[in-house]
């Protein structure tokens, strides 16, 4: 696990130790995002904290940013350098902030909120909440992310989910062999709700040998129909008419925060550091 002592660190401005940017207010209002960064880029004080990237243990200070230029400057550093960049604001309004900034300056798919949980106890009652939290660490697991904005409290808190996010989730395909009444138990065992109709996320229903599944990270619920233990059927379904739209080639369930029993034991709390890559960069 890694510990705030040992990630490298940028952080606020400090005058008598700061690396000086030039500033940006003399650059056109209307400019371009992709040729303001390649202006950023371009500074000589860019390159020199490009090539002196903080190791382990080491806080840099930078300096002379103003307004969004600090988002400027980690979306220039995220499209040179290999490093994962954690940025931890001290409250939800200020990671806001910084998404909808750096959603303008880097792909879209670069960069995830990891929102704290709003609830008390293990599990999250909110489930937009819920939701965006397991689909970030399930992106931060496969490698998707670059720059990850969350709070100093979700960084604190310790759940189950990144230890046990590896062995709860599932991957269902079209001729995948798989017992029903395992998937079932899986599913009941990961906080999903067995119902008549699947009307709502984190639902699944069994009738005969077709499951309807609605997980976080699905643009729509799915629907499997099995033969004997193979899935022949995969397909999309739509929640108000209940008819299959269309084929599927890949079914991900993701687990509900919180409520995850599964294997023997309860799964070991950590905090969301726990999974992040070793050579993690904060931003603070």
């Amino acid at each position: 696990m890694s510990h705030p002592e040992s990630i490298p660190k940028l952080g606020p401005p400090e005058p008598a130790s700061a690396l000086p940017v030039r500033q940006l207010t003399d650059l056109p209002s209307a400019m371009p995002l992709p040729q303001l960064l390649s202006i950023i880029e371009s500074l000589g004080e860019f390159r020199e904290l490009l090539d002196e990237m903080p190791a382990p243990g080491v806080r840099r200070q930078i300096g002379g940013l103003h307004g969004s230029g600090d988002t400027v400057v980690l979306a220039a550093l995220a499209q040179n350098a290999t490093r994962f960049f954690v940025v931890v604001n001290d409250d939800v309004a200020g990671a806001e902030r910084w998404l909808a900034d750096l959603t303008t300056l880097v792909e879209p798919d670069a960069v995830a909120f990891y929102p704290p949980r709003e609830s008390f106890g293990e599990a999250e009652a909110h489930a937009e909440i819920a939701g965006e939290r397991v689909e970030t660490l399930e992106r931060i697991g496969q490698g998707d992310l670059r720059i990850l904005i969350t709070t100093t409290r979700a960084l604190l808190e310790r759940t189950q989910l990144p230890r046990a996010l590896a062995s709860a989730r599932v991957e269902l395909r079209k001729g995948d062999t798989r017992r029903p009444e395992d998937l079932a138990s899986h599913l009941e065992a990961i906080g999903f709700e067995r119902v008549p109709m699947v009307e709502d996320v984190a639902q699944f229903s069994v009738r005969g040998g077709i499951f309807d599944i609605y997980s976080f990270g699905m643009a729509e619920p799915v629907r499997l129909e099995f033969w004997g233990d193979d899935i022949s059927e995969l397909r999309h379904f739509d929640l108000v008419t209940q008819r299959s739209t269309r084929d599927a080639e890949l079914a991900l369930i993701l687990p509900v925060d919180g409520q995850i029993a599964v294997g023997e034991g309860e799964p070991e709390r950590s905090s969301i550091r726990a999974i992040f890559p070793p050579d993690t960069l904060l931003v603070i």
